[in-house]
């Protein structure tokens, strides 16, 4: 038990659902107890264990139970039936401006809030401008917290409990709401408990963000888990169940943003087996695609990225560096394609990438897909570092 951070143990909870406000006093005042109401059950017999130091995403959609576990996990429900144990300081960072007193300023919402979570004013004190400086609001820390926007709430809420010792983080979709830098900000932070030993559990719908810095993925649906294990695997099959697609090794599925203009039709590797790719370094590396295009489009300019497993971002490489366009499209045209990572350099490790089509200017992005395509990368020397140049040795002056 003292390497697990969560346990929960056949948790159900059970919402009563009425057709009708007034069945409700029919139920509570009949004498033989008439039942009014139908059993919804937002959870049901939820059982699992999360190790001390994972980073676990939770995935779902909306109403598949999600917030109810987080809220269950940190005090604010109690289950109708079940237990669960967490071991460590917690500290969660839920609704938006859960925790926060509207009326008060930014400075004293630091206060009240970090009180709630259980640090002391000297505590506080002592991290005071490293929360300052995380949130990044400037003078509006002054202002009361009900003239804030949403990314302003967030921004201070996250910086709290980022700044807070936690063996424990909770966080339901607080990622979503700012822009790229604090994001990224966060992700760091996320990174830097991690290393530290901390035990992350999340709800996210951004699948990329997932994929990218959590070692395990649990998938609700209905209050029950639907899988759990590989984040990859996870939301690869998480995708295909909301779109109602089977997920090939082909890619006949490919987890993209919806732009209206064009989709990804296919988005894979040519390889033979239906495991994950594995290349070798100094090994040519081919994506090949097909785009769609939903409504005309004018010529495109195709960028690929890849991504380590961690997130940090690799390679990002535009057909338009070497003067390369592709042809303009009517509607429901299909057009195929592919790039080749050259002798890849790319170091030992797993890695995802991502495909975009643009419009000549850089403008309009016609389509996008998801941080979504996994391969690996292995060598038979040994590697340092995140990739493996080639160089040239040799003795005498330079």
């Amino acid at each position: 038990m003292t390497d697990i951070a969560i346990k929960v143990t056949n948790i159900s909870k059970v919402y009563h659902l009425y057709d009708d406000p007034v069945d409700r006093l029919k139920e509570a005042l009949h004498p033989m107890r008439k039942k009014y109401h139908r059993d919804f059950y937002a959870l049901s017999d939820l059982s699992f264990e999360v190790n001390k130091g994972e980073i676990v995403g939770v995935v779902g959609k909306n109403g598949s139970g999600k917030s109810t576990l987080l809220k269950i996990l940190t005090g604010v429900l109690t289950p109708t039936k079940g237990s669960f144990v967490t071991n460590g300081r917690v500290l969660a960072l839920l609704e938006l401006g859960a925790g926060f007193n509207p009326d008060l300023t930014g400075i004293e919402n630091i206060y009240f809030n970090a009180t709630l979570l259980g640090a002391t004013k000297e505590e506080i004190d002592s991290k005071l401008n490293a929360i300052l400086e995380f949130a990044d609001i400037g003078e509006f820390v002054h202002q009361a917290v009900k003239t804030y926007s949403s990314g302003m709430y967030v921004r201070l809420a996250f910086a709290i409990v980022a700044n807070m010792d936690a063996d424990l983080l909770i966080v339901d979709e607080a990622l979503s709401v700012g822009d790229v830098a604090f994001r990224n900000k966060c992700m760091k932070s996320i990174k830097q408990l991690r290393d530290h030993g901390a035990t992350i559990l999340f709800v996210s719908h951004d699948l990329s963000t997932l994929q990218m810095i959590c070692n395990r993925a649990i998938w609700l649906d209905r209050g029950e888990v639907k899988g759990d294990g590989d984040p990859v695997n996870i939301c690869q099959d998480y995708h295909s169940y909301m779109t109602g697609e089977i997920l090939t090794s082909k890619g006949s599925l490919v987890p993209q943003q919806t732009t209206g203009m064009a989709k990804f039709e296919k988005f894979y590797f040519d390889w033979n087996d239906d495991k994950k790719p594995m290349y070798k370094t100094g090994q040519d590396i081919r994506f090949r695609f097909s785009l769609k295009a939903l409504k005309p489009i004018e010529k495109q300019m195709l960028g690929i990225s890849v991504y380590r497993s961690d997130g940090d971002w690799l390679i990002g490489e535009a057909s338009s560096k070497v003067g390369f366009f592709f042809s303009p499209m009517s509607e429901g045209e299909l057009q195929e394609g592919f790039c080749e990572l050259v002798e890849n350099c790319l170091a030992p490790g797993d890695y995802l990438a991502a495909i975009a089509a643009w419009s000549e200017d850089l403008s309009i992005c016609y389509a996008c897909t998801e941080v979504s395509l996994p391969f690996s990368v292995r060598t038979d020397f040994p590697s340092w570092g995140k990739f493996a140049h080639p160089c040239r040795w040799g003795l005498g002056k330079a």
